[in-house]
């Protein structure tokens, strides 16, 4: 991959340091490589939390590029195999992406450098339909075994282990001053000794909570999924217990616990199609990404200036 080097940025622009990329005997215009890598900045900045403004645009900019290459490369591959696109699958595509782009503003709204118009959108989508004919065609790979997938499955055991989960309802009282909290406190404890005595926890709910969605009950729920007063509370419960009163960020609430459901650890006759259907997907990822190392070796990939 061709890389900018992070020292030229202190003395130039990006915009001064990017030159168009020749790809046997195409032509990736620098502008478009810029456009690409503006479109890819914020998704890159996320995965380097931190860095200088200058170091994530460098990384986009690689990344754009090794995109624009590995779809230039396929483009040519493509049209040396003449594949065909059918154009009524080709129109239903075009109108789709019209619909999750904005419709007729979608054109102004999009990022994509490489879609300016009808079409551009028209190219880049036939260009996809024959990219997809040449994954089908170079990610050709027999199934992974059973014996494979079984080695997979013994050697992540946590992969495929479900943790222990609560079903429980809750009655809330919500509250935020200080002088809140302590009045819903007083409600709690009060709803608290109407429910020993015998009252019904989801009338008590439908008639008294602050949160009476689906009557109260949370469904079931693992670790990390509340926060972390009202999970600390549940998960000390046995089943068909009530809490004391539990103070959250929220207010102030009663727990039912109605059943711990144990961890588990899935068969792996449970899960085995699964396991070997993305073991599939993974080799053949492998043997399409050699395919693309493969013509970029034997590609003539060049940066070039003035064009």
């Amino acid at each position: 991959m061709l890389r900018l080097q992070s020292w030229q940025v202190e003395s130039k622009k990006i915009e001064d340091i990017v030159m168009s990329i020749k790809i046997n005997d195409q032509i990736i215009p620098d502008w478009a490589i810029e456009r690409q890598a503006e479109a890819l900045f914020e998704n890159v900045a996320k995965g380097m939390p931190g860095k200088p403004r200058e170091i994530i645009m460098i990384s986009a900019l690689d990344l754009a590029k090794e995109r624009l290459i590995d779809q230039a490369l396929m483009a040519q591959e493509s049209r040396r195999r003449k594949y065909k696109v059918d154009s009524v699958e080709l129109q239903k595509k075009i109108k789709l992406w019209m619909k999750q782009n904005g419709g007729k503003k979608a054109f102004e709204k999009i990022k994509n450098p490489m879609i300016q118009n009808h079409d551009d959108l028209k190219r880049e989508l036939s260009d996809q339909m024959r990219f997809n004919q040449l994954l089908e065609e170079e990610s050709q790979c027999d199934p992974v075994s059973e014996t494979d997938a079984l080695k997979y499955y013994e050697d992540r055991p946590e992969l495929f282990r479900s943790e222990e989960q609560l079903s429980a309802s809750h009655l809330l009282k919500m509250a935020k001053s200080e002088e809140e909290f302590e009045k819903a406190l007083e409600d709690v404890k009060a709803l608290r000794e109407r429910l020993q005595k015998g009252e019904d926890f989801t009338e008590l709910v439908r008639a008294e909570s602050d949160d009476k969605g689906n009557d109260g009950n949370l469904g079931t729920f693992g670790k990390g999924r509340m926060v972390s007063e009202f999970e600390e509370a549940a998960y000390g419960l046995e089943s068909g217990e009530l809490s004391e009163p539990v103070r959250t960020q929220f207010g102030w609430h009663l727990i039912l616990l109605h059943e711990k459901i144990p961890a588990k650890i899935t068969a792996f006759d449970d899960i085995k199609e699964k396991v070997i259907e993305y073991l599939t997907e993974r080799k053949k990822d492998k043997v399409f990404e050699d395919f693309l190392d493969g013509m970029k070796a034997q590609a003539s990939i060049e940066e070039v200036s003035g064009i």
